[in-house]
């Protein structure tokens, strides 16, 4: 296994711990809370989702822990064998896969997402720091393959042009 490849899996597994580690215990210390954190931004308000995003599929629970394991392994999978040496794909992915534990854990233990964070210039659906690295993690994953996609454009117009 080449070097770099090595030190993505590493960034990797790291990424996926400091999220689960930091997702847990900001659910841990919001628990039940319902106070104002920076007024007329931003609130906790402790919420119980038994759904998915925007609480769809309430109710859901044993579906959605089944579609999080599975996405999980494949998620680990496509890591892992990948040819990709690149951080922010490694980096992507750990946030991906952090963020559903991170939900996963709540929904195996408690039999709901515990979220908190409430958005109050916008009408917006409260949600946890594991929503949140799940969107990172998608938006950086599309960033690495916009790059990729535009890198691949270039070499191919280099080499028209020869």
């Amino acid at each position: 296994m080449k070097q770099q490849k090595k030190i993505g899996l590493y960034v990797w597994v790291v990424v996926i711990l400091l999220a689960v580690i930091i997702d847990s215990i900001s659910k841990h210390y919001t628990n039940g809370i319902n106070q104002s954190f920076i007024p007329g931004f931003i609130s906790f308000k402790y919420a119980q989702n038994t759904g998915a995003a925007f609480s769809l599929f309430s109710d859901g629970t044993t579906a959605l822990i089944i579609i999080s394991i599975i996405a999980i392994i494949l998620i680990s999978f496509y890591a892992f064998f990948s040819k990709t040496e690149s951080v922010l794909f490694h980096v992507s992915l750990g946030l991906i896969v952090g963020g559903a534990f991170g939900n996963l854990f709540d929904r195996i233990v408690f039999g709901y997402v515990r979220d908190f964070i409430k958005l109050e210039f916008i009408n917006f659906p409260i949600f946890n720091l594991a929503d949140s690295f799940l969107t990172i993690g998608v938006i950086c994953l599309c960033l690495f393959y916009l790059i990729e996609v535009v890198k691949e454009f270039k070499n191919k117009k280099k080499k028209n042009n020869l």
